[in-house]
């Protein structure tokens, strides 16, 4: 079957027909299921509706509640990674995944069409949760002691510069983006463009349409993971704009580094710290710079760094030069302070692309970086030989123990000759840069980032949003998947490829 362009072309119901009859001969082509690789066997971990917190309902979507939104696995979710807790007296390996919740759209998650911002409100924002590996798999541990939910109610800090302008805290994790988990055993929730959420819950407090509120929102949040007492804090040094992608890293002194991609931009930020502060607040102080590409190298420069700036750098730092790359999303640091990003590809005609920023001697500080495109995405992309899948709209990129970079794809729900999923790039050997498919999720899904456990062969990943084209409802979604059901709708997903 041919299938071009957007779901505009042809009616949902028409689409979801064929797509169950399988009238394909593309191997890349979307359906109403999901596609694993040979080599992997892919388990499902959680689903939208499954317990995270003790005492949560049973999931009945046909009536969501605020206690589902709050204690269950939410609607849509992006892995910002994982970290290992001390081992127990027991032994049992466990691990602690945060994710971020980026959206709760009316039509996809409410049964009766009408939008209810309590219940959206608390199913974004962010997830702590808790895995043990049992029976030779890793499952959820329905209330551990790390788990936990932050959304629109979750009190926050602030601190950094701009903390006296605009308060020491704030109540809320509003739209976040992407993630990260740090060297440094936190995790850094990076906030998108927050007015939207504002203004839908603006009509339930009085606190979301307040002018002198929204500024406290927009930041990176950084979290420990490790402690459900702890608060989560705005870290205002990093700067205030929507972000796409964010990561991070330490510098050979043991200062951290932060890398972030902007969305309304597309600049490349950094921040450097000051120093290697053990006490939390390293990331209070440093210097944040933008990238600016000419002829192959990448050199940073400094917008600024008092208050007003940080409140908005984006202005300054388009004034020091800084170079808008095509949709820059998500970003993966490998070894050797070798940068890899991900550009979504938002000008005409574009497909997006990946790019690989080295920094000299594996120096993450320096004042500047070799730069070079490494793929262009597409059919007709470059791809290296020995390729045996083609990708689009690369939006995540994760880094595994083997240096195998995973591609995250999201098309933003267009119906095209291939589904979104994930894409695995070695990024050097004999098969270096060459293209191969790992997951393809199921019409609709989009990929929201990987993570990965060496010792049991598990590779983590995210299935956003099955069945979310254009058009879509509650009722009437492209697909039911996971579970393939009429009485539930389809359900973000977080899956387990392991190694066959």
């Amino acid at each position: 079957m041919r299938r071009r362009g957007f779901l505009g072309a042809v009616s949902l119901s028409a689409l979801t027909c064929r797509l169950a009859r399988g009238q394909t001969t593309n191997p890349q082509a979307p359906w109403a299921g999901d596609k694993v690789s040979p080599g992997y066997h892919r388990i499902v971990i959680a689903r939208w509706g499954d317990a995270i917190l003790p005492g949560a309902p049973d999931f009945d979507p046909a009536h969501l509640t605020i206690e589902q939104a709050s204690t269950q696995f939410p609607y849509d979710a992006v892995i910002a990674g994982l970290i290992t807790p001390p081992l127990a007296q027991d032994g049992i390996p466990r691990l602690v995944m945060v994710l971020v919740n980026p959206d709760a759209p009316a039509a996809q998650i409410f049964a009766d069409g009408v939008d209810h911002p309590a219940i959206a409100g608390r199913m974004q924002g962010a997830t702590v949760m808790n895995l043990q590996y049992a029976g030779g798999r890793w499952v959820i541990i329905e209330g551990g002691y790390q788990s936990r939910r932050l959304g629109d109610d979750t009190l926050c800090q602030i601190s950094g510069p701009a903390a006296a302008v605009i308060g020491s805290t704030v109540q809320g994790v509003v739209a976040p983006q992407a993630g990260c988990t740090t060297p440094w055993t936190t995790a850094l929730l990076a906030e998108g463009n927050a007015g939207p959420w504002l203004t839908r819950l603006a009509t339930l407090d009085y606190r979301f349409s307040d002018p002198a509120d929204a500024p406290r929102f927009g930041w990176v949040t950084e979290l420990n993971p490790l402690d459900p007492e702890s608060f989560p804090i705005k870290r205002t040094a990093l700067g205030r704009f929507a972000r796409n992608g964010i990561a991070a890293t330490v510098t050979a002194d043991g200062r951290p580094v932060v890398f972030m991609s902007a969305a309304a931009s597309g600049f490349l930020f950094r921040f450097v710290a000051a120093s290697n502060a053990t006490d939390g607040t390293a990331l209070d102080t440093g210097t944040l710079s933008v990238a600016r590409l000419e002829s192959g190298a990448l050199s940073w420069q400094e917008p600024g760094q008092d208050a007003a700036t940080l409140a908005g750098p984006e202005g300054p730092a388009e004034a020091a030069g800084a170079t808008a790359f095509d949709g820059p999303a998500g970003i993966a640091i490998g070894a050797g302070g070798i940068l890899y990003l991900a550009c979504q590809g938002e000008d005409p005609g574009s497909n997006g692309s990946i790019w690989q920023l080295t920094a000299p001697g594996g120096d993450v500080s320096a004042a500047k970086f070799s730069a070079a495109s490494l793929i262009t995405a597409g059919h007709a992309g470059t791809y290296a030989p020995g390729s045996t899948a083609w990708f689009r709209k690369p939006r995540t990129l994760n880094l595994d123990a083997h240096g195998h970079l995973w591609i995250g794809t999201n098309q933003g729900g267009a119906v095209t000759e291939t589904a979104d999923g994930f894409f695995l790039m070695p990024t050097s050997g004999p098969a270096a840069l060459s293209v191969s498919l790992a997951y393809l999720a199921p019409i609709g899904g989009a990929a929201g980032g990987a993570a990965f456990d060496p010792a049991s062969q598990t590779s983590f990943a995210m299935v956003r949003h099955p069945g979310a084209v254009a058009g879509a409802t509650f009722a009437t979604p492209a697909t039911r998947w996971p579970q393939m059901l009429p009485s539930l709708p389809p359900q973000t997903t977080l899956i387990g490829l392991v190694t066959a």
